[in-house]
C-alpha cells in the first residue's frame, strides 16, 4: 500500500472512528435522533430475518446506536490498516446510514432547523457516497471479472493455436496418406500389369 493511500484511508476513518466512539460511550445522546430511523427498520429487520433470530434484533435506539458504533469503529480500524479493506468501507457505508437517518431534520420542524441541519446532512451524504465508493476500491488493481475475462481470451488464443497445430498436422497427415495411396495404386497396378 502507498503512503499516499494509508494517509487517504487513515483521514477517511479517523471520522467514523470518533463518531463510533462517541456512540459506544454515550448512546443516549444520539438515541433520540435515531429513534425515528430505528422504529421503521427494527420491524422491518424483524419481518425480514429468520423466524427463530429476530428475537434478536434489538428494539431500543440505543442499542442500534451502540451496534452502529461498534460497526464504525471496526470497520474504521480495518479500513485504515488495510486489513479487510473493502469489508471495512461496507460496515462505513453501513455506519452512515444511520448517521444521515439522524442529521436529516423532521419534516415539520422550522426553516430555520433546517437550514442548520442541511451541513450534517450534506456532510453525512457525502461520507455514505465516499464509504460506498471505498467499497470498490481495488488498490489500483484489476477486479476479478476483468481477471477472469483476461483469462478466458489466453485460453481462447491458446485453443485456437492448438486447433491451428491440430488442422495443419491433419492436413499433412492426408496430404502424406493420398501420396502413399498413389504410390500403393501404381504399385499394384504394375503387379496387376505384369
Amino acid at each position: 500500500m502507498s503512503l499516499l493511500r494509508f494517509v487517504a484511508r487513515s483521514l477517511f476513518a479517523s471520522y467514523y472512528i470518533s463518531e463510533g466512539v462517541k456512540a459506544v460511550r454515550k448512546p443516549a445522546e444520539l438515541a433520540p435522533d435515531a429513534e425515528r430511523f430505528t422504529s421503521t427498520v427494527a420491524p422491518l429487520v424483524q419481518r425480514v430475518v429468520p423466524a427463530d433470530m429476530s428475537s434478536y434484533v434489538p428494539e431500543k435506539a440505543e442499542t442500534w446506536v451502540r451496534v452502529s458504533g461498534i460497526a464504525q469503529i471496526l470497520g474504521g480500524a480495518m479500513f485504515a490498516t488495510g486489513i479487510g479493506r473493502r469489508l471495512g468501507a461496507l460496515l462505513l457505508a453501513k455506519g452512515s446510514v444511520l448517521n444521515l437517518a439522524m442529521s436529516l431534520p423532521d419534516k415539520d420542524a422550522p426553516k430555520l432547523v433546517r437550514d442548520a441541519a442541511r451541513s450534517d446532512v450534506l456532510r453525512n451524504a457525502a461520507m455514505l457516497g465516499a464509504a460506498v465508493l471505498a467499497t470498490q476500491d481495488l488498490q489500483g488493481k484489476p477486479g476479478l471479472s476483468w481477471r477472469a475475462e483476461q483469462a478466458a481470451k489466453v485460453a481462447d488464443k491458446k485453443a485456437s493455436a492448438i486447433s491451428d497445430d491440430v488442422s495443419k498436422s491433419a492436413k499433412r497427415a492426408a496430404k502424406k496418406t493420398r501420396k502413399a495411396t498413389k504410390k500403393l495404386g501404381k504399385k499394384l497396378e504394375s503387379i496387376t500389369a505384369s
